[in-house]
């Protein structure tokens, strides 16, 4: 999390604030999940120290599709095509096994790094 803050959002920040004419310490709001990375005391102190002109809140558990609407209208169908795009693959590759002569107890998904790498190209693109 700190280098996204560190090496895409301050830079993209920056870029703007100069755009904008405004100081480079004015406040910027930085709206975060309760994930447990973001809540950390590790992280929180970093950024109060590192940038104290980060402003951060926290979107309350069960809202996000209020404070971020894109998550839900965006994100959520894309997400949703990808878990079925993935199920889809699990159903081929179990009934091409038993359809080989496999028992089903001995059934075992190919979930290699370079096969999931190739796989989860296709699903987001399909997605998409």
């Amino acid at each position: 999390m700190c280098m996204y803050v560190t090496d895409i959002l301050v830079p993209f920040w920056m870029e703007k604030k100069e755009e904008l004419g405004v100081p480079p310490d004015q406040p910027c709001i930085l709206q975060l999940d309760c994930w447990t990375v973001h809540r950390s005391i590790a992280f929180r102190t970093w950024l109060d120290k590192t940038y104290d002109w980060i402003r951060y809140c926290y979107v309350p558990a069960g809202m996000t599709g209020v404070t971020q609407p894109c998550d839900v209208g965006l994100q959520c169908p894309i997400k949703l095509a990808i878990k079925e795009f993935q199920h889809a693959d699990i159903v081929d590759e179990t009934l091409t096994q038993l359809s080989s002569g496999a028992v089903a107890s001995e059934i075992r998904l190919d979930v290699t790094k370079g096969t999931l790498w190739d796989r989860s190209v296709q699903w987001f693109v399909k997605a998409y």
